[in-house]
């Protein structure tokens, strides 16, 4: 079953990776969220995301063991750990292809566009996105500021869409450039919050996201497949989050209620269902049917956007608390630095008027 990222701890000077198997036509929105980070560190990391590392005939389903495997040849020298009744694990075959992945880069110098290479770099900093957001004077300007931000982004990947596939999901034209590993992308998010980037997918296989750490940091991440939740947003151009997924589940869960007659929230048995139905018969017109209909839909959509409200204030407060104990805990330090430093100066002073007032007396006996 499909879950919401959970935070995972990456130390200092390392790194962590996810992967995602797609195929062809597919759209992968990729999502890097920094929730917190050492006292002495930075909320701030750098971010790959590429592939295909590894071809989509990796990982077959095998449905009576529920493990993902591969018919393979043993390789000349390959320990018995890899293998499973005649087959590679998947961990272990997508490590052989992981090696393989920077050559194969290198040699597909000229060719990503023919091969639809991701190899998307970036470096993600929240140092100062909670500054940012108490600098705005109130709520509301960042929500306008928020909303225009979406808005505009919204006008143009719309018009880009458009233009490229007229309403299909063809991405043969789709461009996969090689970027200047010289030149990497800063970005700084200007509200606190989870960070996307999408892209559909032209040549399937696994793909994977990795972040590296120079301090502590403890992050979400987050690979989505429109495969799996349904499809693209239409007013974000991202893959469908699980929540959203979860509304478009419950109204679509309810629209199948009411085609089949079955009104009430949890249809529990028939019988009772056409009992009620005896009970209401002559009682409840079509029209209050359909108006309980639409507002059952609006209550599931007011309650996802209570609990998207609350997850949102939930990781601002998050931040922000950190945030404030990093600078407070800096404050102390400094002013402690600040302190001994006074501390002796002051005695060094007090040690050369003493040795001074001395020698004075002496001269003058």
């Amino acid at each position: 079953p499909l879950s919401p990222p959970l935070p995972r701890e990456i130390r200092a000077r390392q790194s962590d990776c996810i992967y995602k198997l797609f195929h062809h036509g597919d759209f992968a929105t990729f999502e890097i969220f920094i929730v917190d980070a050492d006292d002495d560190g930075k909320p701030q990391a750098g971010v790959t995301i590429e592939g295909p590392i590894a071809s989509a005939k990796v990982g077959e389903m095998n449905y009576k063991t529920g493990e993902r495997t591969w018919d393979t040849t043993p390789k000349e020298g390959e320990s018995a750990s890899r293998q499973t009744n005649g087959k590679t694990k998947l961990g272990a075959l997508l490590q052989d292809w992981i090696v393989t992945w920077p050559t194969q880069v290198r040699k597909s110098h000229n060719k990503f566009q023919e091969k639809g290479i991701i190899h998307h770099s970036f470096h993600i900093d929240y140092t100062n996105t909670a500054e940012l957001e108490d600098s705005i004077e109130s709520r509301a300007d960042l929500t306008r500021k928020k909303n225009e931000v979406l808005l505009e982004q919204h006008r143009k990947l719309v018009a880009q869409r458009q233009e490229k596939y007229s309403g299909n999901e063809n991405v043969d034209d789709e461009e996969y450039e090689e970027e200047d590993t010289r030149k990497i992308q800063r970005v700084m998010p200007d509200w606190v919050g989870p960070y996307e980037w999408t892209k559909p997918i032209k040549n399937g296989g696994w793909y994977r996201m990795c972040v590296q750490a120079d301090n502590y940091i403890s992050v979400e991440m987050d690979i989505r497949s429109s495969a799996d939740l349904g499809g693209v947003n239409p007013k974000t151009w991202h893959v469908y989050t699980h929540d959203e997924r979860e509304v478009l589940d419950e109204e679509a869960r309810i629209l199948e209620l009411e085609a089949s007659g079955l009104l009430a929230e949890q249809a529990e048995a028939k019988s009772l269902a056409e009992e009620l139905d005896k009970a209401l018969k002559n009682q409840v017109e079509g029209y209050d049917l359909e108006s309980t209909r639409k507002l059952m839909t609006e209550v599931n959509r007011l309650v996802a956007q209570v609990n998207q409200k609350q997850q949102e204030v939930h990781k601002r407060i998050k931040v922000h608390m950190d945030g404030a104990e990093r600078n407070h805990k800096r404050i102390l330090r400094s002013g402690l630095i600040e302190t001994v430093l006074y501390l002796v100066i002051t005695l060094f002073q007090v040690y050369t008027v003493h040795k001074w007032l001395l020698g004075s007396n002496m001269l003058g006996r």
